[in-house]
């Protein structure tokens, strides 16, 4: 791991202790894409869909040695009444025996980053409503049902700053809402061209 991911093997071997759904390929796309593609001084980064915070720890790997970041984490850290829920990702909350806010709580903390990551619990359409942070990255990996993806995009891609960076986890066949979203919504002439590394995907604001 050492050799093929000089920059963030630390971070990686840090992160593959927590569950989670993120490829070598993927998590290192993140960490290089936080620490590039930010500002150093202040850069806010939007995480939606946290979980036990595997893709946060890389996010805030590559904010880490910047001036004052900050990484949200929109999640609801726990069971949902939302009938549109992944059914899978419900089993396996309600199956933990530890929260799973208390599972982020203690991975953010464990890696370091727990002074500049903070955790907002609540559906990731309803706490936009109340937001109001330019963003300079923009993490969606929230609902994969096609109406929550897009629903994800028009509430906070307003917030995004020109230049910053969006992206999208499960943009493949086995996730089709994700899929169809990225590539109807994430287009020109608003965005760049998209990126891909796996099934992670990602375009600039223009």
């Amino acid at each position: 791991m050492r050799q093929r991911f000089p920059d963030c093997w630390a971070w990686l071997y840090a992160s593959e202790q927590i569950g989670g759904w993120l490829t070598r390929d993927e998590s290192a796309a993140l960490f290089r894409l936080a620490r590039d593609k930010t500002p150093y001084r202040n850069p806010v980064v939007v995480e939606l869909g946290s979980f036990k915070g595997k893709s946060s720890v890389m996010l805030a790997g590559g904010l880490c040695c910047k001036h004052a970041p900050r990484l949200y984490c929109v999640d609801v850290f726990g069971p949902s009444s939302d009938p549109s829920y992944d059914s899978w990702l419900k089993a396996a909350v309600e199956c933990d025996p530890v929260p799973v806010a208390e599972q982020f709580r203690h991975n953010t903390r464990v890696c370091g980053v727990g002074g500049f990551v903070t955790a907002v619990k609540g559906y990731s359409w309803d706490v936009a409503r109340t937001w109001t942070q330019p963003i300079n990255m923009l993490f969606i990996d929230a609902n994969h049902e096609y109406e929550a993806v897009v629903r994800d995009v028009e509430s906070w891609s307003p917030f995004l700053v020109r230049g910053g960076v969006i992206l999208f986890h499960d943009v493949n066949d086995n996730w089709p809402g994700t899929k169809r979203a990225f590539e109807e919504r994430i287009v020109g002439p608003k965005y760049s061209a998209a990126n891909q590394v796996d099934s992670l995907a990602w375009s600039v604001k223009l």
